[in-house]
């Protein structure tokens, strides 16, 4: 359709050829256009009326009525298309029918406006994902500045008690090391959490025992329930296969928060733990968890809200219980990142279940199995270390411990002397600290590597970042412990690269 004469110079003076491709503009220029034409054709009659006989003007006056309700249908168009494309704002189109040119002008203002909404937003997500950055650059700072000097408070807890203190010194020592744990998972959760807010939270697929990992965690929170006179209860069934697939170190997250949790709150109570095969598929399993316990209990209103967080069910259970309000969180969003969620069921003053069920692979064959050692015998059996490692404190937990094993430690402060000790002696493995004065870790393993490929080197890192274990395998490293170690954890580790 051709649009009327004047319409086209109007547009050729101010249509830009963005907004002459829109679809509702041109819906909108044909209706303009046959307004156009409808007033030449009122303008044409108007003009011979008077000169036609009373009969012809009363035909040609009910033309004109059938026009003017035509232009007004077309208006009324316009109008509806313009409401339709243009968004909320002060501006309103004129009353008046007859100024097409003021609703080109308001459709103008309309696309510069989005034009410039597009602009603020777009620096808005850039200013948005600096502000992510320099909030995770914050944490792994503050990350290596805690975990440090905490991993030679935990160290040199486990050294004190190691070394048959007086009984008087026992119980002090106890309330450190259980004070300097809660500080280690306190910072824990809050670098976890933020990794899961980022998307950085990797999982890993590794052979594991799942009745020794349910065991494990039941240990680890025996004392405390113990100190509470709780008693925690474990089955297993039997059907379970033993050897599955998947992220032992999340599982056993997911289950130890939620087996602290009802040690926590329950007093002269049970906790049962519970591990029960609910679907044999071929080469998976799903299994149930479930954690219940005979303590407090939560409201069915509070259900929704222990998940969100640093919120707990109560304001006065942060005074009572103590804790951040992460662990439920966290849980939730790993077990959401292995494709499962929890399931909750509590009376209060009689207790709570907590429950989910993951699909596992099993893994059949022995070979695939992980070496275990529960046993462990603290032997080296004279094995020469290189510890690189500028902080007093540290040198002297790490040395202290891996003589206790009977290793030869010799001590490098930097990366720069390390990779000269490692030219002119040999040694059975080298423990590398990251960030070092004169040569940071990673420079010095990439120089060793240029003349020694075969001496393990595992790195000693107080970083939490989830792209450090990339960064250590990249460089030829062989594997990494995060401060503040586990002495048990650590030793078994020396000792599979020390075989």
């Amino acid at each position: 359709m051709t649009n009327h004469k004047l319409l086209n110079r109007q547009l050729k003076k101010y249509a830009t050829e963005e907004l002459s491709s829109n679809p509702d503009f041109v819906n909108f220029i044909e209706a303009v256009s046959d307004s156009y034409f409808a007033f030449d054709r009122d303008k044409e009659l108007s003009d011979h009326a008077f000169t036609l006989s009373e009969e012809e003007f009363s035909e040609i006056n009910g033309k004109l009525k059938e026009e003017v309700e035509l232009r007004r249908l077309s208006i009324q168009k316009l109008k509806n298309t313009l409401s339709h494309i243009k968004a909320e704002n002060n501006e309103s189109v004129s009353s008046d029918d007859d100024d097409l040119l003021e609703i080109v002008d308001l459709l103008n203002d309309e696309i510069t406006r989005r034009k410039a909404v597009e602009k603020q937003l777009l620096l808005a997500k850039e200013e948005a994902e600096k502000a992510s950055m320099a909030k995770s650059e914050f944490l792994s700072i503050i990350s290596h500045e805690i975990r440090t000097p905490l991993n030679a408070v935990l160290g040199m807890g486990h050294l004190l008690l190691k070394n048959n203190p007086r009984p008087d010194q026992v119980d002090n020592l106890r309330a450190l090391k259980t004070s300097s744990d809660n500080l280690l998972m306190l910072i824990n959760d809050i670098l976890d959490f933020n990794k899961i807010e980022a998307g950085k939270l990797d999982l890993e697929e590794t052979s594991f025992n799942i009745k020794k990992l349910v065991k494990d965690i039941i240990t680890a929170n025996t004392n405390s329930a113990n100190d509470r006179e709780n008693k925690i209860v474990l089955n297993i069934d039997g059907a379970l296969p033993e050897y599955f697939m998947g992220d032992s170190l999340r599982m056993g997250q997911v289950l130890n928060n939620l087996v602290s949790n009802a040690v926590k709150f329950t007093q002269r109570g049970t906790i049962t733990v519970s591990v029960a095969l609910r679907e044999l598929k071929e080469g998976s399993a799903f299994v149930e968890f479930s954690v219940e316990d005979t303590g407090v209990g939560i409201s069915e209103e509070n259900y929704a809200a222990i998940f969100l967080p640093f919120i707990q069910a109560s304001t006065s259970i942060t005074r009572q219980y103590g804790g951040t309000g992460l662990g439920l969180a966290i849980t939730k969003r790993i077990l959401l990142l292995l494709g499962s969620d929890i399931s909750i069921s509590s009376v209060i003053g009689k207790g709570s279940v907590f429950s989910f069920v993951l699909e596992l692979k099993i893994v059949d064959s022995t070979e695939n199995q992980p070496a275990e050692d529960d046993t462990v015998d603290f032997d080296l059996d004279n094995k020469s270390i290189l510890l690189v490692e500028d902080t007093l404190f540290n040198v002297l937990y790490a040395t202290q411990l891996l003589e206790s094993w009977k290793a030869k430690v010799n001590v490098a402060e930097n990366g720069s002397i390390a990779v000269e000790m490692l030219r002119q002696n040999k040694c059975d493995l080298v423990l590398m600290d990251l960030q070092m004065p004169v040569m940071d870790g990673y420079t010095a393993t990439l120089k060793i590597r240029e003349f020694n490929t075969e001496t393990p080197i595992i790195a000693l890192t107080a970083s939490a970042t989830s792209d450090v274990r990339k960064k250590v395998i990249e460089v030829g490293m062989q594997d990494y412990v995060t401060k503040p170690f586990n002495p048990n954890d650590f030793f078994v580790k020396l000792k599979k690269y020390l075989s």
